[in-house]
């Protein structure tokens, strides 16, 4: 998936013809896209005897349509099967999410949650090493490894059992002995999502709009690796072999941080971290605004990914203690993730587009102190509905 999402907006600038706007819209239209069926398919995945089912259909239809992507040129009708492809992993990743966080003990669902989210980013760390040099090679070579990638996964996929054959159901004494940690769960859980936004919004645009700044520093000479005054012959060419290191170190965060998360609980139930950590994330953004630094530019994704991170696995986590509700928990949980991707790709291209690359960056801290205030309120919100019972 994370070759699709590395290469793609390469592909727009230079076979389309586009620009960060541009980018930003195809941005926008896939999470847009991916949000709406999230909150749609879990009326049936839900339902489903095999919500997994809906996840072989999902890989299926994401796999043909990311093949079709690179063999139009045309911005209309590669948006749509590129906004298609997007869409369809609305089918397989909630269902993969109830499906570990149906484990009824709380110390082995964070465990295996946490090597689920390992998993998923370590291919989020490694594809873009080689999906950057493969499209600076031929561009249509990294669609056709991703179709490839895709049927093993179809494979695994059916092997798989189905939950209530593999989990079982919690025992009674089990559920009253975790009730108190529960409610904790619930009155973080609308905090954690808005967290999960902001998270979703800052890493959809360093992955939508902010290539076309590595795009724009590569074509003019000026990339640097730290502050020299020459450049290094390596940073004038490949802009999409560059901007492959940002997006491994950002995804390697994230593997990382998962996997800190899921053998510790300081972080449960305590939202002081996520706060200081989007605040890092404000100043991280601007300064990826101002920098030509590539190795400034991978410290600020790495602090990204460790926000963006450590709100999803926070959310994912507290949308599980209610386990009559974990497939719609795990539904709004990845609406979060695209409305908050589509937010950022549609406001930063839009600005980026008509007041410059760097403008929406410098404005970002503004928005993160807003944000923050508001998981304030809603963390007060839960305490009363919740905790107070």
């Amino acid at each position: 998936m994370m070759i699709s999402i590395t290469v793609l907006p390469f592909y727009v600038y230079n076979q389309i013809g586009g620009d960060a706007a541009m980018s930003g819209m195809f941005g926008a239209s896939q999470a847009a896209a991916y949000a709406l069926l999230c909150l749609v398919s879990v009326k049936f995945v839900s339902r489903a005897r095999n919500g997994l089912n809906w996840a072989l259909l999902g890989v299926s239809i994401f796999a043909v349509s990311s093949l079709l992507i690179p063999a139009f040129r045309g911005a209309i009708v590669c948006g749509g099967v590129a906004t298609v492809s997007m869409a369809a992993a609305a089918l397989f990743w909630p269902a993969l999410h109830a499906w570990v966080g149906a484990e009824p003990d709380l110390g082995r669902r964070a465990y295996h949650m946490s090597w689920f989210n390992i998993s998923w980013s370590f291919g989020f760390a490694i594809s873009p090493l080689f999906a950057g040099p493969l499209y600076d090679y031929d561009y249509r070579v990294p669609f056709l490894v991703l179709f490839a990638t895709c049927i093993p996964i179809l494979i695994l996929l059916r092997s798989m059992p189905r939950e209530k054959d593999h989990f079982g159901v919690a025992a009674p004494e089990v559920i009253q002995a975790r009730a108190g940690h529960d409610r904790a769960s619930e009155a973080h859980l609308y905090a954690a999502w808005c967290a999960t936004f902001v998270g979703s919004a800052l890493s959809g645009v360093t992955r939508t709009v902010y290539p076309k700044r590595i795009d724009d520093l590569v074509v003019s000479g000026q990339l640097r690796m730290l502050f020299e005054g020459t450049p290094a012959s390596i940073l004038t060419s490949g802009a999409a072999t560059k901007y492959s290191w940002l997006a491994f170190a950002l995804a390697l965060t994230a593997a990382i941080t998962f996997l800190v998360m899921g053998r510790t609980r300081g972080w449960q139930h305590n939202f002081k971290p996520l706060i200081v950590l989007q605040l890092g994330a404000a100043a991280a953004f601007w300064i990826l605004g101002n920098t030509r630094s590539l190795l400034v530019m991978m410290g600020c994704f790495v602090v990204v990914g460790c926000f963006a991170s450590a709100s999803f696995f926070s959310s994912v986590f507290y949308g599980m203690a209610d386990p009559d509700h974990k497939h719609r928990r795990a539904a709004i949980n990845e609406g979060a993730v695209g409305a908050g991707t589509f937010a950022g790709s549609l406001v930063f291209g839009y600005l980026a587009g008509r007041c410059g690359l760097s403008v929406p960056f410098h404005y970002t801290p503004a928005f993160i102190v807003i944000a923050v205030l508001a998981q304030i309120l809603l963390l007060r919100h839960g305490a009363r509905k919740h905790l107070a019972q």
